[in-house]
This record gives C-alpha cells, structure tokens and sequence, in this order.
C-alpha cells in the first residue's frame, strides 16, 4: 500500500510522573507545543504530594486524560496509560524528559511505517547538548540492552494490540523485557529514524547500578538467550564494566 499524502494518525503521548514538582512543567510544556495536529496527552501520576498535581490542573486544558492515584510502580503507571490510550501509536516522555523540539512529531512521515511495530530515533542526554545517542545495533538486545532510549521509541498499537504491556513483575527492567519480548517474536518489524526525538535526564530506573538491578537483567538474559549468554554478559562486564564493548564500533 503506497504512502498516503498527509496522513496524520493519532499518536499518543503518555507522561508517567511522581514527586515530580521540579520536572513535570517541562515534560508538559514540550508536549503542548507540539505543531502536530492530531495528538491526544495522557498523564498518569502515582499520587504525587508535592505540588506536581497543581501544575498538571494549570496545563488540564491541554490534557486529554490525567489521574493521580497510587500505583504499583511506574510500569503500572504505564499500563493504566495504555489502557487508556486511543492513539495509532504510543509514546512515552515521562517526567523530566522533553521533546527536543516542538516539530518533532510533525517531522515524521508516519504513513512510511504504517508496517512496523516500533519505530525510533536519537536522543540527547540533559545538560550534555554535544552528546547525541545514537541507537545500537538491534543485536544488542540479545546481550541485555536497549537498542535505543525509551522516549525515543513510537510503539505501533494497532499492531502490537494486546502485546504492548509492561510484564509488572519485572520492578526494573520491564522496558527492555518488553522491547525484547517483541523483538524475539520475529513477527514484528523495528524501524530505525534518523531524527533525533527526545532529551532526557539520564537517571531512570533502568540505570540503575544496584544488585538489584543486575540480577533482574541477568535473569531477562538467562530466561531469554540461555546460560552461556549470561555468563558472557556478566563476565564482559567485569571485564569492560560493560557488554556494550561488543558494539563499541558503532557507538
């Protein structure tokens, strides 16, 4: 099916916030400013005691959807998102990060990946202008690693259906489960654009360092791609610090 001139599906932009008083202005103004015609903004904040809540009813008006409510983590938050969400594709720009630009969703031709499941871009990290991620390799989900940042992921809910939800049983890493969850179906296509989508803080929850935090990527990793796989990760980073010294080529 050929590209259809000015499509402009509806994508849906979702803002997870908590105790966020500081951030959350930010997120939202870089989402209300965007020129892209047909968006709807979802924001589901875990119940937030610090003034975050009085800044969203500022911005309401602007907001098609917004509930503060305790949740059970910030994947659960997410998934109320999407449940909510009608858009064709999902977003997710939680508290503290931005779109780089108010043309960003307008500078994507959508109707060119009608196909693929996810699509996504660039991104910067906050307070390093001269610092552009530039995504990996999709090879490197095999080794435990997001190819991209997730605020610059488009996830395509009319594909994904049923597919696109966070595993809440994972506390840490229920983004990259999901990524490759899907990526390991082989049923859905993953698009790489050239556009740089997001910046970002660089400090969510899957940068965490803790034991924690390792055990539960070890664990995606063995359940996934097998004990040798682990074993290879984890002795790559003993020995690097990091498994991305696979990919230091592209990076």
């Amino acid at each position: 099916m050929g590209v259809v001139k000015g499509y402009l599906p509806k994508i849906t932009i979702i803002t997870i916030a908590y105790n966020a008083v500081d951030s959350i202005e930010a997120t939202i103004q870089s989402v209300i400013e965007q020129k892209y015609p047909n968006y709807e903004y979802i924001i589901i904040d875990g119940g937030s005691t610090d003034g975050s809540t009085d800044i969203i009813r500022k911005y309401e008006n602007n907001i098609d959807y917004w509930r503060s409510e305790p949740d059970e983590g910030i994947y659960d938050a997410m998934n109320k998102g999407i449940a909510k969400a009608s858009g064709h594709w999902i977003n997710f720009m939680n508290s503290g990060d931005t779109f780089c630009s108010s043309q960003v969703l307008e500078s994507i031709p959508w109707g060119e990946y009608e196909s693929y499941a996810i699509i996504y871009g660039n991104s910067m990290y906050k307070g390093n202008n001269d610092h552009i991620r530039l995504p990996l390799p999709l090879k490197a989900l095999e080794y435990g690693i997001m190819m991209g940042n997730h605020q610059s992921m488009f996830f395509n809910k009319r594909i994904l259906q049923k597919q696109l939800t966070y595993d809440t049983k994972y506390k840490i890493y229920a983004d990259y489960e999901l990524v490759n969850r899907i990526y390991q179906t082989k049923r859905y296509g993953f698009k790489y654009i050239d556009t740089l989508v997001a910046v970002y803080e660089g400090n969510g929850i899957s940068t965490q360092r803790s034991a924690r935090v390792r055990k539960e990527k070890y664990r995606l990793i063995f359940n996934n791609y097998g004990y040798i796989r682990a074993i290879s990760c984890f002795v790559d980073r003993i020995i690097n610090g990091t498994s991305l010294e696979r990919f230091k080529d592209v990076i």
